[in-house]
Parts: C-alpha cells; structure tokens; sequence
C-alpha cells in the first residue's frame, strides 16, 4: 500500500486539550545561537480544533491560527484555513491538529496565551494573521519558543529570516514580489513613460514604490504619481490628471470598490482618458463583480501568483460562503498546507532537534496553487508570477495568461534595516544577501 493510500485510510483524531507548565515569559528578542540553545513555555489554554488526523498522540504537530474576530483579517483567516482544508481534502486527511484562536481587542492577551500553550516537547505551528504592528507583537512574543511562526501580512516593513529570527517565515509575497516583477514587462509592452495611483494605505503605497523602483531601473520615466484616500471626488480627480498627462500608461494600485469606480471612470472619459491600464491583481480579481465591471476589467493586464483562478473556485465552491473568500489567501493556505503535509510526512515535524526542523522548512520546496513554492535565504515566500487579463471566452469572462515571469524574490532590504531598527543586535549583513535580487 503506498504510503498517499495509507494517509488516506487514517481516521480523523479529536484533539486533546493541552496541558503544560507554567514558566515565565521573556519578551526580548534573541540571536539565533540564544534561540537555538534556549527552553520554551507554559500554561493552559483550550482551542477549538478543526480538524485531525490519527497519530500517536506525543507525535501530534498542533497547528494554530491565531486571527481577529472580525473584520477583513477575519476573511482572510477563513479563507487561509479553507485553503488549508481544501489541500488536505485532496492529499489525504490533515497530519496535524488544527487550532484556532480569535481576540476581539487584546492581541497581546491572546498572544499570551498562546505562548502558554506550548509545550518543550511539542513542535509547534502558528499562523498569524494581523497587521504589521500584531505582527511585530507576534514575532516579538514567540522569539525564545520552539515554535515555527509563520506570517501572512505583506508589508516590506516586516522582516523574517534566518539572520533575523530563525523560526519566522512568511506564507504571503511580500509587496514587492505583488508589484516589481510587473514593471520590466511594462517598459516591454505597455510604454516608458507612467503615470502611478492607487489607494493612500500602506500595502499600495508599498506596492506602488515597488513598482517605481523595477520601472526607473528598467529604463521607464515618471510623470506622476497620485495616491488617493476615500474622500469623495478623489477617483475623479486623479483621472482628471491622468488625462491631462502625456503618460503613455497607468500603473494602478487600487483594489475592491476604489477600482472598480476607478476603471469605470477611465473606461467611460475621452480617447485621452483610455489609456493602458496595468497594476497587480485586486485591479482587477474582485469576489463579486458589480453589473457593468466585466466590461470595465477585460484586457486589463495585471499581476497574479495564481494562474488558473477559476480552477481554484471551482475547488473551493463547496464552501457554503466560498464566493466571499479571498482568493489569493485560499491558495497561500493551500500551499502552506503543502509544506506542513511534506514536513509531517517527511519525518522532520517529529525530530527533537529544533534546528534540524528550522532547516527543514527552510528548505522546503512543493508544486502548489502559486506555482512552485519555497523560501528564500530571508525565509520570505517565492513564488511563481504571471501576467494575466480576462477576456470573454464562450460568453464567460475568463483570464487569459499573457506572460509568464517565473520565479518572483524579493531584493535585499537588510536584515535589522526595516522591521525590527532598534533591536540592539540588528546588523547589516554585506555578504550573500538575504533577499534575492528579482532577476524578472
């Protein structure tokens, strides 16, 4: 019997609540020889488990997501674990004990007991689900445990590694990676003069400079750039100017009801308002499409790290509110699904050294929804990038594959130079940079 069959013979398990001494809790952060060499936590915490799959019970890897109650991060924690549930459907039953644990307010308070909830002799697995600030805390929080943080926020503010702190990682591209490998193909195909927009938040804001960094070093050249809030009027505004500019394209950083007002507007003005539009994918992938957007998305060229969405939907649309899911955080869930399935499965989730574990995920590579996924030297995710645009196809909009970029890595930022600057140990590193420069 081949070892797939015998996984998914295996009956589901009902996971135990967990039981551990209380130790007190350190809140500074380590080098990774301290973190390597130090104990772990404490106390007692019940979690509501998802799902499981038999196992000796001292062998079991406990999985927690921790999300807020509410709220768009509450979305995305959902879809992460249907994503999550979805890639253990199909590779036989879940090999781990998946928890989780909601906050309304206090994130430190959940955190906290998290923290008590890990044991010296268990492996454990948090996914964060938070801004860059819960992140930060999270991080922060989880230094000296023997537990494998993963994050999902994309802001280039936070940085993992092995340098930085061994046991973090991130399961989301960073905004970098959402934005920069756009910009070669856009001085290619769409002009070398670009007008930038997009909402005034961190994350398009990021992206945005991340674009601008790949164009100018691609040989492109600014005319503008306008990030607009919520205010009303603003949309109107910026393509005012953007109508009034010689750019020869818009790079556009918009996402949900900001771009479908903001293609409707461009769509409907003068032949100087229709102007080539590019930007990342929220341009363009909505959960639910208004009456009259189809039109307003079709031949919009955007950047995706999934390249069969509508293959995705069609797997997840068991979920009774499937439609109301993030997309692109169902597939980050079923890729991390991949790498925890390869890490039980490949005997590494059971050692008891630590850094063996820690080499494991580091090197951990799996054929998932975003194209080939791994890590890089600075534990943040790559994955594949496409060019994409929909078009109609037997009266079904559908999104066609323009081009195919490969693998997208983020450029070295430094470790210790952006996310954690005041940590007393945070040097630069000069050598064999930690984040690979995109070579797209």
């Amino acid at each position: 019997m081949t070892q797939t069959k015998r996984r998914r013979l295996e009956k589901d398990a009902v996971t135990s609540n967990l039981e551990v001494n209380d130790l007190p809790a350190e809140r500074h952060l380590l080098s990774r020889r301290d973190f390597l060499i130090s104990g772990v936590l404490t106390s007692a915490i019940v979690l509501t488990p998802l799902l499981g799959r038999a196992m000796e019970p001292e062998r079991r890897t406990k999985m927690t997501f921790i999300y807020p109650e509410k709220g768009q991060m509450e979305l995305e924690a959902r879809s992460l674990m249907a994503g999550c549930d979805l890639s253990f459907q199909e590779n036989g039953p879940c090999p781990v004990d998946i928890l989780r644990k909601t906050y309304d307010q206090s994130l430190d308070e959940a955190l906290q007991e998290i923290q008590g909830s890990l044991r010296d002799a268990d492996v454990n697995l948090i996914v964060c689900v938070a801004d860059v600030e819960g992140s930060k805390k999270a991080v922060e929080k989880f230094a000296k445990s023997r537990a494998i943080v993963f994050l999902t926020n994309p802001s280039i503010e936070l940085v993992c590694g092995e340098i930085c702190l061994p046991n973090v990682f991130r399961s989301s591209p960073n905004n970098y990676v959402l934005a920069e490998p756009l910009a070669p193909w856009a001085v290619m195909n769409a002009g070398m003069k670009v007008f930038i927009t997009g909402d005034d938040n961190r994350d398009t804001n990021e992206q945005a400079d991340s674009f601008a960094f790949g164009f100018e070093r691609a040989g492109g050249a600014f005319c503008d750039r306008v990030m607009v809030g919520s205010a009303s009027g603003a949309i109107d505004s910026v393509v005012s100017s953007i109508r009034n500019s010689d750019a020869d394209f818009v790079f556009a950083a918009f996402e949900n009801e900001s771009a479908q007002k903001f293609l409707q507007s461009m769509n409907t003005g003068d032949s100087k308002t229709r102007k080539t539009i590019v930007g990342p994918e929220t341009l363009t992938l909505f959960n639910k499409m208004d009456q009259g957007v189809e039109e307003t998305v079709t031949g919009v060229p955007t950047l995706t790290n999934i390249a069969n969405v509508e293959s995705l939907r069609s797997k997840i649309s068991s979920k009774s509110d499937s439609m109301a899911l993030s997309i692109s955080r169902v597939a980050e869930g079923y890729d991390l699904a991949g790498i925890i399935d390869s890490l039980v499965n490949g005997g590494a989730s059971g050692t008891p050294d630590f850094e063996t574990l820690l080499k494991a995920v580091s090197n951990s590579k799996i054929n998932g929804m975003r194209g080939e996924f791994r890590f890089d030297k600075n534990h943040d995710a790559v994955v594949d990038s496409w060019v994409v645009s929909w078009a109609k196809d037997s009266k079904e909009l559908r999104r066609k594959i323009v081009a195919s970029l490969g693998a997208s890595v983020s450029l070295d930022f430094g470790c210790g130079k952006v996310g954690y600057p005041n940590r007393p140990d945070a040097v630069p590193v000069e050598s064999e940079g930690v984040w690979e420069e995109n070579s797209n």
